[in-house]
């Protein structure tokens, strides 16, 4: 199994509500290196979008989003998710030292 790390990118699996399809979804790794090297078979994530049309005043944009291997200018959403590890389909990036600064600051301004 793949090792994950806190501020890692990664393409997961987010489920429909009403159906057992999946749709593939950005999202960040907030969960500790401790927390991911447990034997727990969870991560705790936080959402990216590339929706910057529905962006809320709290979320913040990814500056260096090519950095991380994201295929379009995104954000980070304020929505925080515990999923199973078996639901990363890839991990594709990491954050750089300066878009780490801002999900530290969003998730201290949202927890």
């Amino acid at each position: 199994m793949t090792d994950f790390y806190k501020y890692d990118v990664i393409v997961v699996k987010f489920p429909f509500a009403s159906s057992l399809k999946y749709k593939a979804r950005p999202a960040v790794v907030i969960s500790s290196d401790l927390y991911n090297k447990t034997s727990r078979e969870t991560l705790i994530i936080l959402a990216i979008s590339s929706q910057l049309e529905n962006k809320l005043d709290i979320e913040l944009v990814i500056k260096d989003w090519k950095e991380s291997n994201l295929l379009k200018l995104s954000i980070f959403k304020s929505s925080i998710a515990t999923i199973e590890k078996n639901y990363v389909i890839i991990k594709i990036g990491s954050l750089s030292i300066y878009d780490r600064k801002n999900l530290d600051k969003l998730i201290n301004d949202i927890c």
